[in-house]
C-alpha cells in the first residue's frame, strides 16, 4: 500500500535522494580535505582537475534539481492557495488532478495509478422533493465519508456536480474493489443511522491504467466517465 497521500509519498522520496546527494556531497569534500596528496594533485593534473570539476557540477545540478522538484510538489501540497480546491466543500478537483499528473513527478505514477469515477445518482432527487438545503446536507455528509475512506488509499477529487473520484496510486483490482466497498458499507451504515431526509444512493465505475496504459490523466477520467454512463 501507498503513502496515504500522493504528495507527501513524493515529497519523502525526493528528500531521501537529497540527503543522499548531501551524504556524497560531504563525504566527496572530507576526502580533499584530509588527503593533502590529492588536494596538491588537483593543481598538477589537469584530468585530475577535470573529474572532480565534473563531479562538483553534478552535484551542483542535482542539488538544484531536487530543490525545484521539492518547490513544485509544495506548491501542490497547497492547492487551496492556488484555485486547486473546490470552493463549496474544500475537496481536491478536477483541474488540480490534472496539473498532478502533468507533473514531471507524478509521470511515472501514472502508470500504475487506478482512478474510480462515483456518482451520487439520486442528488437531483433529493434536491426536488426535500428541498436545496436537503440536498447540501446530504453532499456535505458524503464528501465527509468520501475523504475518510479515500485517506487510507489515496486522494478524493471533486469531478463537478454530484461526480467525484478515488484516485490511487500503484492501484490493484484488489485496492480498488477494497476501497469501493469500504466505501460502499460507510454510505449504507450512514443511510441506515444517519439523519438524512432520504437514503444516497451511489454509481460507480473504476480504471486501472496497468492495463489500459494512457499517457494523460484526463484520459484516465474520461474512460471512467464512459463507463460509469454507459453500463449495460
Amino acid at each position: 500500500m501507498l503513502s496515504k497521500d500522493i504528495i507527501g509519498y513524493f515529497t519523502k522520496s525526493k528528500k531521501i535522494q537529497l540527503s543522499i546527494v548531501i551524504i556524497i556531497a560531504v563525504v566527496f569534500f572530507l576526502v580533499l580535505i584530509t588527503n593533502s596528496d590529492l588536494r596538491n594533485n588537483i593543481y598538477t593534473n589537469s584530468t585530475l582537475l577535470f573529474l572532480c570539476a565534473f563531479v562538483w557540477i553534478l552535484l551542483l545540478l542535482a542539488l538544484i534539481s531536487i530543490f525545484y522538484d521539492l518547490y513544485r510538489l509544495n506548491a501542490f501540497n497547497n492547492a487551496t492557495y492556488s484555485g486547486l480546491m473546490d470552493i463549496s466543500d474544500g475537496m481536491l478537483n478536477r483541474f488540480s488532478a490534472d496539473k498532478m499528473f502533468q507533473s514531471d513527478e507524478l509521470q511515472t505514477a501514472l502508470e500504475t495509478v487506478g482512478c474510480a469515477m462515483i456518482e451520487i445518482s439520486n442528488l437531483v432527487e433529493i434536491n426536488e422533493k426535500y428541498g436545496r438545503d436537503a440536498g447540501d446536507k446530504a453532499l456535505d455528509l458524503f464528501c465527509e465519508n468520501l475523504e475518510s475512506v479515500a485517506r487510507d488509499y489515496g486522494i478524493s477529487v471533486r469531478n463537478g456536480g454530484n461526480e467525484f473520484l478515488i484516485v490511487i496510486a500503484e492501484c490493484t483490482k484488489e485496492t480498488m474493489e477494497k476501497c469501493l466497498e469500504v466505501l460502499d458499507n460507510t454510505i449504507t451504515l450512514e443511510n441506515q443511522t444517519g439523519d438524512m431526509a432520504c437514503p444516497l444512493y451511489l454509481n460507480t465505475a473504476y480504471v486501472l491504467n496497468s492495463e489500459e496504459h494512457f499517457g494523460r490523466f484526463s484520459e484516465v477520467i474520461t474512460k471512467a466517465y464512459h463507463d460509469l454512463h454507459n453500463k449495460d
